[in-house]
């Protein structure tokens, strides 16, 4: 029984499924690529909430500092008011 020519032959099945295999690789490796980006900005938001953090404590120490000397302050300047 002859084929027609809409009935694909045994060559063309087998370039459809090389390229199939192709893309599929090109696919894992695309995949791949996304997975190592994704963990590099994972990396990258801890790093920024750290910095956020310390940034934080490094300004509620600048506050303590400056509520401490104004503390002082007051305390060294209240004698010298009460003093005739």
């Amino acid at each position: 029984m002859p084929k027609s020519p809409a009935e694909p032959t045994n060559l063309v099945l087998e370039h459809l499924r090389l390229l199939r295999q192709e893309m599929t690789q090109g696919f894992e490796a695309m995949s791949a690529r996304f997975d190592t980006v994704e963990t590099d900005i994972a990396g990258l938001k801890r790093e920024v909430r750290g910095f956020k953090l310390n940034t934080i404590a490094e300004i509620y120490k600048a506050n303590l500092t400056v509520a401490s000397l104004v503390d002082l302050e007051r305390r060294v300047a209240a004698p010298e008011e009460k003093a005739p």
